[in-house]
């Protein structure tokens, strides 16, 4: 069974599932398919423990921390077992201009088949063009006309369909249409292969198309081939009439059946997603007895079928994967590759890489043949089934699935580390701040300082690069600068400007109460001719403070000549107030005030005169009206002309911060840079440990955003109510596989299928499970024009309603991508009774997909029947069991060949 169904089961609380020992997972590596991964997860996740599971895969390179992830997840110990050994060894060949060119054999690459390949397609060029070869000769080989251009698109037009541009007399037909054009060219360029893999014996062998349409015309142009011999022929005659039997007339002179029974009856066949079921399984059983030679097919033929071959061929290195044009990844070549050698009856497999017009690159070659396949990564993402069906259970919450999950793994790893460490910090004494000024304000000040700082960084880059920030930034103006810790900011005055010997500021700061410990140098008697402070202090002496007459002289008549004659940092004392003289850089001034003060600066700088320091220091004083504040700044938008109103909001917010903090007892404390300190280190061990407590929680959970978010949407439109109990809605959408979740059980509680006929209702509904992006525009009747626009309005809205709750969802691609048109009118006419050769005429959508959307759509009506007696809704409950029966018929539920046997 599919991994969905046993989910449902799961989900449903099933009785069989208590009797199941062993589930087996195949092909593994499936759990980084972006679309079924999840399902995978969430499937491993659920199993009961008294389930036992084993895991198959060839293509995990890391088994280890997968196998980890199971383990812990479920409890149990987990045994890997692997080999790096092929029961049948591979080779690996380059084909190029009929030769084959080996590269790789038992994991070792030949560096000189590869050299001998590169050197034949230079030879060729040379002699074909009489230059050497382009510079695209390294590029990847890519089939000639689909660069650009998406394989499974090209098939648009019944003209170019392989089975549809037959009658049933097709192996006349295809002789007279293939005598020139692309056929023939395709023709010419397999038949070489053919001749020299048959005359190895190296059959049957598997050609990888990387799209349908390339399969059928591939085994198109092989019109002149016959590979099988008489006796063969009857067997594939006979077998072919016994499994077409069991369809009625008309369905057994399908086009692709008539087509198909031509290219067997000669050896040849072809397998993809578009051809109808019973046609691939006669197929696979034609090639597993042997007498198809060669099999033209897509990827999925090494996925899903168990049926080795002598060699594998590799039309192309380049892919479609449904968004984009891109090399092959290891992991794809090795499952692919894998198909080559059959156990017990060859010693090596072959495999063979076409090259047109192109040799690849020797490393791509290295990566794709012996390089590691992709990890295998977490696919798992939330859905509101999943979400719902958990809030209907006990046993397993959101969240639980959310830790269990592959992407979850390495955090949840890690936690009882952090369980560890969580407690090894709480342990931990904290140090206390002992405030000498009464009540601790140190925790506000540190908040302001950090806000402060953000702020600044910002504006004082911004300020000094305004124009008319400078022309205020002249001696005698005050400025706030930063103090030397870092941790508080002073009052100063600037007493020069750069210059050509020092570009920097020199400014006057107050530093605080001067300390009972400062000592004054002796100032020389004549107070003339430069005098060296060697960085020293002085103070005023305390009987002669405030003689204004004796100590303040008036501002010096003598112009100041630029000369700095003290050593900066020079320190000191004024009027009970220390002062300091320091050059400074552009950022560190915080702040440009509106005052301006008189300065000396002859005898502040030149001829230092210890009465022009106690007269600048007073000023300074008086500068500070409470003895805190400082002066205004200059106003942002009159002064400095800023016309950025962030950056005026910001500067206005940081000077309310800065006057804010000089009103705070902490500014100016001597113990000011240790308390600072320890408030650091306090904040530092709170955030620790707030991050350590998040990690630990809920919240940390990468989908817990979008949890929360879905739960929201799930609230308004009344799938859950306020506890999270799950209400009618909500019990309806569980029942939704098939289709989008939302829009389906919106569509039933709409009742936009009531005033649909059964055969209306059934069409619109293959809306949810047709997947082909691009298919030909229906012809709809006026009905089921008005019931389409309906049902996509109700996308549209869903998908709003899920974008307003920060849901990663787009309206318009989430309707594209949940409702898919294509089918429409298809169903409909099916459901009236139309013939299938008839309905396959109305549309460029393959067979094969066209059955597979009706027999998924069975499974739709059997949904929305459950959900119909869940709603107490008699007439939808009547209308799906005969819109059920109406599509129930003919090819399209043939039963399986596998099933009933030929």
């Amino acid at each position: 069974m599919t991994t969905e169904i046993l989910r449902s089961m799961l989900y449903r609380g099933a009785d069989i599932i208590r009797d199941i020992e062993w589930v087996i997972f195949d092909e593994v590596h499936y759990v980084n398919d972006a679309e079924r991964g999840v399902v995978w997860e969430e499937v491993i996740i659920m199993l009961p423990k008294h389930i036992n599971i084993v895991l198959l895969s060839a293509t995990v390179p890391n088994t280890v921390e997968f196998a980890d992830w199971i383990g812990r997840t479920k409890q149990k110990k987990i045994r890997v077992t692997s080999t790096n050994k092929r029961p049948v060894p591979l080779e690996h060949c380059l084909f190029y201009s009929g030769e084959v060119y080996k590269i790789c054999e038992r994991d070792m690459f030949l560096a000189q088949g590869f050299k001998e390949a590169k050197d034949a397609f230079k030879k060729k060029n040379l002699n074909k063009f009489g230059v050497k070869p382009g510079s695209k000769s390294g590029t990847p080989a890519v089939r000639a006309g689909t660069q650009g251009k998406n394989p499974d698109t090209s098939n648009k037009g019944r003209d170019q369909k392989y089975p549809k541009h037959r009658n049933s007399n097709s192996g006349v037909a295809t002789v007279q249409q293939s005598s020139s054009g692309p056929k023939r060219f395709e023709s010419l360029f397999w038949m070489p292969l053919v001749n020299n893999l048959l005359k190895k014996s190296l059959v049957p062998v598997v050609i990888f198309c990387f799209s349908k349409n390339r399969c059928d015309k591939s085994a198109d142009s092989m019109f002149g081939t016959d590979l099988t011999s008489s006796s063969e022929k009857s067997e594939i005659r006979v077998f072919c009439d016994k499994a077409f039997s069991r369809l009625k007339g008309s369905d057994r002179n399908l086009p692709q059946v008539v087509g198909i029974q031509s290219l067997l009856r000669r050896g040849i066949g072809v397998h993809h997603a578009g051809l109808l079921p019973i046609v691939k399984e006669v197929v696979e059983m034609l090639f597993c007895r042997g007498v198809i030679k060669v099999l033209f097919s897509t990827e999925t033929f090494a996925m899903g079928v168990n049926a080795p071959a002598r060699t594998v061929v590799f039309d192309s290195l380049r892919k479609f994967d449904g968004k984009e044009h891109r090399k092959l990844l290891p992991g794809e070549y090795i499952q692919m590759a894998g198909r080559a050698g059959r156990r017990g009856l060859d010693n090596i497999g072959t495999v063979i890489i076409m090259c047109r017009d192109e040799i690849p690159e020797e490393s791509d070659l290295k990566n794709l043949i012996v390089g590691k396949p992709t990890r295998l990564e977490s696919q798992f993402r939330l859905t509101y089934t999943m979400i719902l069906h958990l809030l209907r259970v006990e046993e397993l919450k959101v969240e639980d699935m959310l830790k269990r999950s592959f992407a979850e793994f390495h955090a949840q790893k890690n936690l009882p580390e952090k369980e560890k460490l969580l407690l090894q910090m709480l342990r931990q004494p904290t140090r206390t701040i002992e405030c000498i000024k009464g009540e601790p304000s140190i925790e506000e000040y540190y908040e302001m300082t950090l806000d402060a700082e953000a702020h600044r960084e910002y504006i004082t880059e911004a300020i000094m690069q305004l124009p008319n920030s400078q022309q205020f930034l002249t001696p005698g103006r005050l400025v706030v600068v930063k103090s030397d810790s870092d941790d508080d900011h002073l009052l100063g005055v600037i007493l020069k400007n750069p210059s050509a010997l020092l570009k920097k500021y020199v400014v006057l700061v107050l530093t605080g109460d001067c300390s009972s410990s400062a000592l004054a140098p002796e100032f020389n008697k004549n107070e003339k001719g430069p005098v060296d402070f060697q960085g020293g202090q002085f103070i005023v002496l305390k009987g002669k403070r405030g003689m204004d007459d004796e100590y303040f002289s008036s501002v010096s008549s003598r112009k100041a000549s630029g000369v700095i004659n003290i050593n900066l940092p020079y320190k000191g004392d004024a009027s009970g107030m220390g002062f300091e003289v320091r050059a400074i850089e552009n950022k560190e001034i915080i702040s440009i005030c509106s005052s301006k003060i008189k300065i000396d600066q002859v005898r502040l700088l030149e001829e230092p005169n210890k009465t022009a320091y106690s007269r600048t220091v007073q000023q300074l004083i008086k500068e500070q009206p409470d003895g805190t504040k400082y002066p205004p700044a200059l106003d942002a938008i009159k002064d400095l002309k800023m016309k950025d109103m962030y950056l005026v909001e910001s500067y206005r917010a940081y000077h309310i911060l800065l006057q804010k903090m000089s009103e705070n007892k902490c500014h100016g404390c001597i113990k000011l840079k240790e308390h600072i300190s320890l408030m650091r280190e306090q904040k530092m061990y709170k955030d620790q440990l707030n991050e350590l407590k998040f990690q630990m929680s809920d919240e940390a959970l990468q989908q817990m955003p979008e949890f929360q978010g879905r739960i929201d949407v799930l609230k308004v439109i009344h799938y859950i109510d306020s506890d999270l109990v799950v209400q009618l809605k909500g019990r309806v959408a569980c029942e939704m596989n098939s289709g989008e979740e939302l829009i389906s059980t919106e569509c039933l509680f709409e009742n936009q299928l009531d005033d649909l006929e059964p055969e209306e209702a059934v069409a619109i509904m293959s809306a949810f499970v047709f997947q082909q992006r691009n298919a030909s525009e229906p012809s709809l009747t006026p009905k089921l024009a008005e019931a389409k626009k309906r049902l996509y309005d109700t996308a549209i809205k869903l998908g709003k309603l899920q974008s307003e709750f920060k849901v990663p969802v787009d309206p318009e691609e989430y309707a594209r991508d949940n409702l898919k048109f294509g089918l429409v009118e298809v169903v409909y006419e099916w459901a009236k009774g139309t013939p299938f050769a008839d309905i396959c005429e109305l549309t460029d959508v393959s067979e094969g997909i066209i059955v597979r959307t009706i027999v998924r759509l069975d499974e739709t009506c059997r949904e929305f029947r459950n959900a119909a007696s869940i709603m107490g809704n008699s007439a939808l409950f009547k209308k799906m069991e005969v819109a059920s029966n109406a599509i129930k018929r003919d090819i399209v539920f043939a039963a399986s060949l596998y099933v009933t046997g030929i």
